[in-house]
C-alpha cells in the first residue's frame, strides 16, 4: 500500500496508510526541506542481509515498514513495491534516507524537485 507524500511549509510530510501506520509503528514523518539532499526513482533495495530491523515489520519480498540499521545509517522505509519507491536522501537528520512507497513516483519525485529548487 502506498503512502502520500506532502510539502507543507518548506517541510516535507510523508504520512502513512492503513495497515503500514502499524507495521512501521509509526503513522508520519515530517523533514525540513532543507535537509533533503537528493531525491531517486531508482529501484529500491531488497537486501535484508544488510539491515538490522530496529523497529517495525520485514517480511521478505512482502513489506518492509519501518527503521532499520544499515552500513549507511539509520534508514525509515515504507515499501511493498521496490519499483515504486522514491528514495530521499537527507542530510544532518536522525535518518540518511527514507525509502517510501507511492502511487506516482516520477510525478512525486518531481514535485519534490522543484520544491528543493525554490529553496535555492
Amino acid at each position: 500500500m502506498a503512502g502520500k507524500i506532502d510539502i507543507e511549509n518548506d517541510n516535507l510530510i510523508f504520512t502513512l496508510t492503513g495497515v503500514d501506520k502499524v507495521l512501521a509503528l509509526k503513522s508520519k514523518l515530517t523533514i525540513p526541506l532543507k535537509r533533503v539532499k537528493s531525491v531517486s526513482t531508482a529501484t529500491a533495495d531488497w537486501n535484508y542481509f544488510k539491515m538490522l530491523k530496529v523497529a517495525g515489520t520485514k517480511i521478505p519480498k512482502v513489506v518492509v515498514d519501518g527503521r532499520f540499521l544499515s552500513k549507511e545509517g539509520l534508514l525509515f522505509y515504507e515499501m511493498h513495491d521496490p519499483n515504486k519507491c522514491i528514495t530521499v536522501e537527507l542530510e544532518n537528520e536522525k535518518y540518511k534516507k527514507v525509502i517510501f512507497e507511492v502511487p506516482d513516483k516520477e510525478t512525486t519525485a518531481k514535485m519534490i524537485q522543484e520544491a528543493l529548487d525554490r529553496l535555492h
